[in-house]
Parts: C-alpha cells; sequence; structure tokens
C-alpha cells in the first residue's frame, strides 16, 4: 500500500539540512582543490602544463557523468544511502590521489573524486520530498548554494593547508571530510523508499562519456599541436555518436538523459544557463590562479604563490555563502527565472571588469568576488525552476542532468584555460591578452546565460504528460 510520506519538521529538518549543506559543501569543494596546484604540478610529476591541467578536467569529465548516474541510482535505491555512497567515492579518489606517486594514479583518483557530484543533486531531491513545501524555497536555496560556497572555498583551503603540509595533504583534508559528512548524513537523513524502479542506461551513459571524450581531448591539445587529421576525425565521431545517442535516448524506456523532460523551455534553459555559467565560474577560477602566481610585469600579474591565491579567493568564497540565502529570498518574492538572469548578468559584469586591473591583489579580489557571489546567486536560484516542472518521481534525475551540465561546463572551461593559457606551456608568463581572453570568454558566457532565461513564449504547466508516483514510507 502506497501513501505521500510525511514532511520532516522542527529540530529534525534543520539537523537533516545541516548535514545536507554540509554533504553538498564537500562534494564540490573537491572540484576547485587542486586549482592553486596545477602551475606546481609539471614540476613536482614531470609532466607538461597541458596534461597536469587535466588533474582538474578529469574530474570535471567522471562529475559529468556522475551526477546522472547517482541521480538514477537515488531514484532507484534511496537518496540517503546514494550520498552516502558518492561520499565514499570522494573519500577513496581522494586517498588514491594522496598516495600517487604518477600523473596517472593521480587521474584514477581524481576521476573518482569527481563522481561526488551527484551529491548536489541528491541532496535537492530529499530536500524536496522529505521538507514542507512552505520550507521548501529556503531549502533548495541552502543546498544549491553549497556548490559555490565548496568551490569557493576550494582554492583558499589549499592555499593554507600548503604552508603547513604537503600537496597530498589536500587531499588527505578532502578525505576526512568526506568521511565525516557521510557519517553525518548516515545518522541524520532518514532513508525513504524511492520512487521508482526504472532500469539504468548504461549504453546511453557510456555513448554520452564517448561524445565528451571525442570532443574535449582534441580540444585541449590545440595550444600545443593546433588542429591535426586526428583532431578532425575525433571530432566527426562525436557529431555522429552524439546524434545516434539523441536518438537512442528518445527511443528508450529508461534513458540516461530524459530528452523529452530536458527540452521542456524552462528545464532546457536552466540546463543551457547551468553549463555556461560553469565554463564562467571556472574561468574566474583560473584567472585568479594563474594572475596571483604570475610574476608581476607590465602591470601584469601579483607575483605571489599558494598562500597568495587563497588569501584573494577568501572574499570570493565568504560571497558565495551570504549569495544563497539572499538568492532564495528574491526568488520567494520576484521569481526564480528573474533571480537566474540577474546572477548571470552580475556574472558577465564581473567577468568583462576582471581585465582591468591585473596587477592590484584588492581590485582582483574584489572582482573575483563579485563573479563568485553572482554565479553562487545564479546556481542557489536554478532548482526552483527544475522542481517547478519536474515530476516528483524524476527530481533526482533532473538534478542530476542540471548538475551534469555544470561540469561539462566546468570540463570545457578546462579545456578553453589550457589553449588560451598555452603561453605557460611554452615557458612563458601569462600577458595581458591572455587574461583578457579569459575573462572575455567568461563575459559572453554569462551574457548567453542571462538570453536563455528570456521569457519563454509559450506558458508552460508542471510536469505535463508526466504521472508522479506517489511516494512511499519504509
Amino acid at each position: 500500500m502506497t501513501m505521500l510520506m510525511t514532511p520532516v519538521g522542527g529540530w529534525r529538518a534543520r539537523t537533516m539540512l545541516a548535514a545536507l549543506a554540509l554533504a553538498g559543501v564537500v562534494a564540490s569543494l573537491a572540484q576547485t582543490l587542486v586549482l592553486p596546484l596545477l602551475p606546481l604540478f609539471p614540476g613536482w610529476l614531470s609532466v607538461s602544463a597541458a596534461d597536469a591541467q587535466w588533474i582538474a578536467t578529469s574530474t570535471m569529465l567522471a562529475g559529468a557523468v556522475g551526477a546522472p548516474l547517482f541521480g538514477w541510482l537515488g531514484d532507484r535505491f534511496g537518496l540517503s544511502r546514494m550520498i552516502v555512497v558518492a561520499l565514499g567515492f570522494l573519500a577513496v579518489g581522494s586517498v588514491l590521489a594522496a598516495l600517487s606517486d604518477s600523473l596517472w594514479m593521480l587521474l584514477a583518483g581524481r576521476s573518482l573524486q569527481g563522481f561526488s557530484s551527484g551529491v548536489m543533486g541528491l541532496a535537492l531531491a530529499v530536500a524536496r520530498t522529505m521538507l514542507a513545501p512552505s520550507s521548501l524555497p529556503w531549502a533548495v536555496g541552502i543546498v544549491s548554494g553549497t556548490l559555490g560556497i565548496g568551490t569557493g572555498l576550494g582554492v583558499p583551503v589549499a592555499g593554507f593547508a600548503l604552508e603547513v603540509l604537503p600537496w597530498q595533504g589536500v587531499f588527505w583534508i578532502s578525505a576526512g571530510a568526506a568521511l565525516l559528512a557521510a557519517a553525518l548524513v548516515a545518522v541524520v537523513v532518514p532513508h525513504r523508499a524511492p520512487g521508482t524502479s526504472a532500469g539504468f542506461d548504461f549504453v546511453g551513459a557510456a555513448a554520452f562519456s564517448a561524445v565528451l571524450l571525442l570532443a574535449l581531448i582534441p580540444l585541449s591539445l590545440l595550444g600545443t599541436s593546433g588542429v591535426t587529421v586526428g583532431s578532425v576525425i575525433s571530432w566527426s565521431a562525436a557529431l555522429g555518436v552524439g546524434v545516434w545517442w539523441i536518438r537512442h535516448e528518445l527511443r528508450t524506456s529508461s534513458p540516461f538523459v530524459d530528452v523529452r523532460l530536458a527540452r521542456l523551455a524552462p528545464i532546457a534553459s536552466s540546463h543551457v544557463t547551468a553549463m555556461l555559467v560553469g565554463i564562467a565560474f571556472f574561468l574566474s577560477f583560473t584567472g585568479t590562479v594563474y594572475v596571483s602566481q604570475t610574476p608581476t610585469r607590465d602591470g601584469v600579474g601579483l607575483g605571489g604563490g599558494v598562500l597568495l591565491t587563497g588569501l584573494v579567493q577568501t572574499p570570493a568564497s565568504l560571497a558565495s555563502i551570504a549569495a544563497a540565502p539572499l538568492a532564495t529570498f528574491i526568488a520567494t518574492h520576484w521569481g526564480a527565472r528573474r533571480t537566474v538572469m540577474a546572477g548571470a548578468i552580475g556574472v558577465a559584469l564581473a567577468s568583462a571588469g576582471r581585465t582591468v586591473v591585473l596587477d592590484d591583489p584588492i581590485i582582483v579580489a574584489v572582482w573575483a568576488l563579485l563573479v563568485s557571489g553572482s554565479a553562487s546567486f545564479t546556481f542557489a536560484a536554478m532548482p526552483l525552476i527544475l522542481m517547478d516542472v519536474a515530476p516528483l518521481h524524476a527530481t533526482g534525475a533532473v538534478n542530476g542532468l542540471n548538475i551534469m551540465m555544470r561540469q561539462v561546463g566546468s570540463a570545457l572551461a578546462g579545456v578553453i584555460g589550457a589553449i588560451v593559457l598555452s603561453s605557460a606551456v611554452l615557458g612563458e608568463s601569462p600577458s595581458r591578452s591572455t587574461f583578457d581572453w579569459l575573462f572575455g570568454i567568461a563575459a559572453v558566457c554569462g551574457l548567453l546565460a542571462a538570453a536563455t532565461m528570456v521569457p519563454w513564449r509559450r506558458p508552460y504547466r508542471s510536469a505535463p504528460a508526466y504521472p508522479v508516483p506517489r511516494e512511499r514510507t519504509t
């Protein structure tokens, strides 16, 4: 017999929300924790700067698959259980990275860490299914805002940790935090019976992964080898596999990506916005790292190290913390779509502003603060759009897909950064034009993201033609 679940309230709701927020912060922390180390890895591991960039990009690629995968696993086996499993992947990957003595072993650990990207979508689904409707907007804002908080904290945490620990210590911190968050979620967040028994589309997941790899690997080599015959073949293969993948997703009963649901205007525009803001957000982090560690010359560079990078990024982390509840408050009074649009415009303007002064740490920190705050503002309001449209039983999958699009954006930004920073590969310090390109691309992405939030021409109803099954309690 099925029945509607009883919402969690009072102190249990607050404790559960705190556990979900901690899990979100810890999972998103892994994405940017290595960014201050990227300029140093070539010397430590005897690899090129382009190869070292994959230490960050590999996590984003794994996250692009892990987010929808864990969204489905949560809908199938229980949301809270899968949060613990995803954090377990983060802990194991962190330990493997800490013990690594080669690039390949480090990439394996970082890839395992990337699967923790599924935590965010699962946490949002828990909030939707277990909290009372009256408290849902604030809960969603807090949980979704942890993406900006965690990614914002990654750079300063790494910067300060390296003052007292070897570089492996950064990964031990990540492992310990993951285990703590997993234990808290296991104890505090109640388990509820899953709402679907649909199978998983492993073929669709594999094809999607192939499209990403076939498209991104040749792009990452543009800065060193340019366009080659192999690149053209790889991109052509990506296009062919991509077309086949879309047709496959439309035919299968349990698709990896629900293309029909994803093409609803509010959901489609939210996913595109997530990808574009993800590109701008990650490019801003990359710019902060390199401008902080570039020797001062011709009005460019702060001439510092990892510690200065952390100090410059710290205000941006604080802005991310403040932006999430502010976005929720504005979204409940002004509308989620307008809130997301305002945040995207803020990302564009702040990214453009970053090109003006590149040799003053205070000004660099202020512009980084505005970019991070605006991006976190956008991310915090976006799930409210999705939850207004998606059926209850698909909440985990839809939010997982949105997180996947952010990860795809971050992976694209990693490749873009590797191309733009190709001068550093040749042993030269990045010039002003390098940062103009980095922040200029971020600004354009912010403008395009705002444009996707222009009011949809046709009104929509919440999740048409998608029946919502009642949830069960155990």
